[in-house]
């Protein structure tokens, strides 16, 4: 295997610009919905995400697709998605297991393998990244909106009944970013990396729905965003894929036994007074501004700094056991594509999702 030289220091947002992800288009339109890597050639979406004919049967006359940058200063590509499977036990009306796998055509032109955080209690910090494309035609990335806090305001288990039967199946906060199609109106973010200091980050989850006091997501009304944590699920997309589905603890002693069958408690689909659920792509249910209707936002500006992602070897182990294997090294996507080159850095904590009363907490 390859020896992976670690540099002492504390990962910050930016880091995340060096591991791969991925944006969700279907029938040519980019979506808010993000993909949750990992590896080269599949991953986690947001079930709600998808079209249905009936039930949990996927919509197959739609052309859903998948635009993934491989981290650092790859170029992003666009493939199509060949294989969907919506977990057996997900809800559309809770969104309890809101998680689908999907696989996608790669070229093989860059390879890698992304490792999802397994041991909670490590987590330092929580980084709430939001990536969108500003060209769906060239292909072009708008810079990265992250913000970072590891508060759980108090409303989270009120709000949803998912979330108040699964507490550690979920992370929950205020926080939104400003829609790339309607900057009056704020959407969750897609992904959630745990910073493990001082050098170490993993992906621990992806949005799954949000809940508002109130009718509508662009509202001024208080708003809170759930994200599934992934975890408790690489057991069974390993068993999806039919093969290792890489796993992180920074503590060599960490057990950690995935379940193929895992499948979170269920939760009453009785409406919470006053509250509205949302889920699936913001973009196309949320009031597209006319002044962006007929041309694609501008990139935001940012920085540029360097960023390059260490090596490591790829597990040879069943998916199962790959799934619960530990490892003390960087948990950093595994690149065989050439060194990465200037990448835009983060843009660090925009303001939080505006709130009616003040009695709610603000995300710190």
């Amino acid at each position: 295997s390859s020896a992976v030289q670690l540099v002492t220091r504390d990962v910050g947002i930016s880091d995340v610009t060096s591991f791969p992800s991925a944006v969700l288009m279907i029938n040519g339109n980019q979506t808010s919905c993000e993909s949750a890597l990992v590896d080269s050639k599949a991953g986690f979406i947001a079930a709600s995400c998808l079209k249905y004919t009936s039930g949990t049967n996927v919509d197959d006359s739609a052309t859903y697709e998948l635009v993934v940058k491989a981290g650092g200063g790859a170029a992003a590509e666009k493939y199509a998605i060949t294989q969907i499977d919506v977990h057996p036990a997900y809800n559309a009306d809770t969104y309890v297991n809101n998680l689908a796998m999907v696989q996608f055509d790669q070229d093989s032109k860059v390879t890698f393998q992304n490792y999802i955080g397994i041991d909670p209690d490590e987590w330092n910090d929580h980084f709430f990244i939001r990536h969108s494309l500003s060209s769906t035609t060239s292909l072009t990335w708008n810079n990265i909106i992250a913000f970072s806090s590891t508060d759980t305001p108090s409303y989270c288990e009120e709000a949803s009944r998912a979330y108040s039967e699964n507490p550690d199946d979920f992370l929950c906060n205020y926080a939104a970013s400003l829609s790339v199609y309607n900057n009056t109106c704020k959407v969750p973010y897609g992904v959630v990396f745990a910073a493990v200091q001082p050098d170490d980050l993993s992906l621990v989850a992806i949005h799954s729905h949000s809940a508002v006091y109130g009718p509508s997501m662009c509202s001024k009304q208080r708003k809170l965003h759930y994200y599934t944590v992934l975890r408790n699920y690489i057991g069974w997309a390993a068993g999806v894929l039919g093969r290792s589905v890489g796993g992180f603890a920074k503590d060599a002693d960490y057990e950690f036994k995935p379940d193929q069958e895992y499948e979170m408690e269920k939760a009453s689909s009785d409406e919470v007074e006053g509250v509205t659920l949302f889920s699936g792509d913001r973009y196309s249910q949320d009031p597209v501004d006319p002044k962006l209707a007929q041309v694609e936002p501008e990139p935001a500006q940012a920085s540029e700094s360097s960023s390059e992602s260490p090596v490591e070897s790829t597990s040879s182990k069943s998916p199962v056991e790959a799934a619960s294997s530990q490892s003390s090294a960087s948990p950093s996507s595994e690149e065989s594509s050439p060194a990465a080159a200037q990448s835009p850095s983060a843009e660090v904590q925009p303001e939080p999702a505006d709130e009616s009363t003040s009695s709610a907490a603000s995300p710190s």
